[in-house]
């Protein structure tokens, strides 16, 4: 095994002067700087990082903390971020949250613990003012799909009532007139961005908005099943369903199925986050794209 001590010897410098190379501590002069490199090179050289993150306060590590692992939503996500840290030479922590702001809060206490160099959060239940905490300590702290003024420049958004007034405009365009809405639960940001582009969509077609035509749903394929349902047995008259997410698109998609309505055909259905799944459908799944690649970087 290759220590420092062989490395010092090659490069004709002190143990010292290697490891203030390896962990950038303090200045060294360039001509020893280059020697010890060349002998890292040499003689395949690999630091302890343990010993490494000691000694320079980093550990090399991002914390991530997201609702829940599973779902192609948040594996997308995952998959997407854990390949740019690695590509920029730091590893994934990776914790979930589960949707309470308990879960989410031992999470980041979790990675705190585990000292990584930053935290990236995709959570809406944790309050603004302990996220601008975690800040004011001098934490780096990136947040995914939410927006609190005091932290704009470290929120990392999409316009979520734009792409609900878009999935809406769709429908409208494709001659539909009656349009019912399973939009996520009303207590996250997101679904009620998506909501309110709805809303200004009808507005702008001059056509009324009705509360019948709305069903909330959980961002889950099971809770879409339950409000599709719920849309069917009030009797209101719609020709086309737009779901606030994917999941609840597919959970719909399968009740109008059973009942015996073609999609397009009966009822045209439009979807929100574009994930993996929709292009199996058959039917294809008309969605609005979320763009996890370029948010991820």
């Amino acid at each position: 095994m290759v220590t420092i001590k062989h490395v010092s010897e090659l490069a004709g410098v002190s143990q010292a002067t290697v490891s203030r190379v390896v962990n950038g501590t303090t200045r060294v002069s360039h001509d020893k700087k280059l020697k010890v490199e060349k002998a890292i090179k040499e003689l395949g050289y690999r630091p302890n990082s343990i010993a490494q993150a000691l000694a320079s306060s980093r550990t090399g590590s991002v914390g991530i903390v997201v609702p829940e692992l599973g779902g192609p939503f948040f594996s997308g996500i995952l998959h997407s971020i854990e390949g740019h840290l690695r590509r920029l030479g730091y590893h994934a922590v990776v914790t979930a949250g589960s949707n309470t702001e308990q879960g989410q809060r031992e999470s980041v206490e979790f990675l705190l613990g585990r000292r990584v160099d930053a935290l990236i959060l995709h959570t809406q239940q944790l309050c603004d003012d302990y996220l601008i905490a975690l800040e004011e300590q001098g934490i780096p702290v990136v947040l995914i799909n939410r927006v609190i003024p005091e932290m704009l420049t470290s929120c990392i958004d999409i316009d979520n009532e734009a792409g609900g007034k878009l999935a809406t405009q769709y429908l409208l365009q494709m001659g539909h007139t009656h349009i019912a809405c399973i939009t996520g639960p009303l207590d996250k940001s997101d679904a009620r961005g998506r909501l309110q582009g709805y809303r200004r969509a009808l507005e702008e077609a001059e056509l009324e908005y009705s509360e019948a035509l709305v069903s909330e749903a959980g961002f889950t394929e099971e809770t879409g099943v339950s409000a599709m349902k719920k849309l069917l047995k009030r009797g209101g008259k719609f020709t086309a369903v737009f779901a606030s997410n994917d999941h609840m698109a597919f959970g719909a998609f399968e009740v109008l199925k059973r009942k015996g309505f073609s999609v397009p055909e009966d009822i045209s259905l439009v979807g929100f986050d574009n994930i993996l799944f929709t292009r199996y459908l058959t039917p294809g799944l008309t969605t609005v794209n979320f763009p996890i690649e370029e948010m991820s970087t």
